[in-house]
């Protein structure tokens, strides 16, 4: 099944910010237009954080530009925020669920993800 851009991307972001309030994050923002910088304001305890999410099609992962970097870096620095960014990989999920780790809600797709990095 061939998504668009912005429905791979909004699967990406709905995962991450599932996965931030499972861990006990208060995401105060969430921005699911690919086109933005960022896409999740979130803190934990005192250290708020401010989240590039990027997701591809499996074998890619999604990436970061410079330019996004950049406009990552400025805002967190407005916020106080500590700059983060997150890559994923999706694939469309097998007809054995039975072997699958995470997916999305409607169980046709399934995540890869090997955590945030800080970015500088």
């Amino acid at each position: 099944m061939v998504e668009s851009k912005k429905n791979i991307h909004e699967l990406g972001v709905n995962y991450i910010n599932d996965l931030l309030e499972r861990v006990g994050f208060t995401i105060h923002e969430v921005n699911v237009d690919p086109d933005h910088h960022y896409q999740i304001y979130a803190q934990f305890k005192e250290r708020a954080l401010l989240i590039a999410v990027r997701t591809a099609y499996h074998p890619g992962v999604g990436t970061m530009d410079e330019t996004l970097r950049e406009r990552l870096v400025e805002e967190a620095k407005q916020l106080k925020a500590v700059p983060h960014f997150a890559g994923l990989s999706l694939t469309t999920s097998a007809v054995n669920d039975s072997q699958l780790g995470d997916v999305d809600e409607e169980g046709r797709h399934e995540v890869f993800f090997s955590g945030m990095i800080a970015v500088r």
